[in-house]
């Protein structure tokens, strides 16, 4: 017997990315050029913020979560949270701020434990 629900009522798969990297880096720049294709130059700095976007992985509809996370070190306590929920991260740095690459590799091992 069948539901009577249609695949456009059904939910979709939803895949959580965490956008990861030191404060000004351009995680938020990155993540709002992907969501609404437009680029902000303007630099506010980001506490979290979510957003979420359906498209089409390996033919199928889905939903990707993105959480656009603190650079900045106050925020570590709140990131590590975030990071036990990520199914994929984006390392991003800054190719003008080799500190930022040099970042990487700690945000990457908070990642990993």
């Amino acid at each position: 017997m069948s539901s009577g629900k249609t695949k456009s009522q059904t939910s979709l798969v939803l895949h959580k990315v965490i956008m990861v990297g030191s404060g000004g880096v351009g995680k938020s720049a990155l993540t709002l050029q992907f969501m609404y294709d437009e680029f902000v130059e303007d630099y506010e700095p980001t506490k979290a913020d979510s957003y979420r976007k359906k498209v089409v992985l390996d033919g199928e509809d889905v939903q990707i979560d993105i959480l656009d996370t603190a650079g900045q070190e106050d925020y570590a306590a709140i990131r590590d949270n975030y990071f036990r929920s990520g199914e994929g991260f984006l390392l991003v740095f800054s190719i003008t701020e080799h500190e930022s690459f040099t970042a990487t590799s700690e945000f990457r091992e908070q990642i990993l434990r």
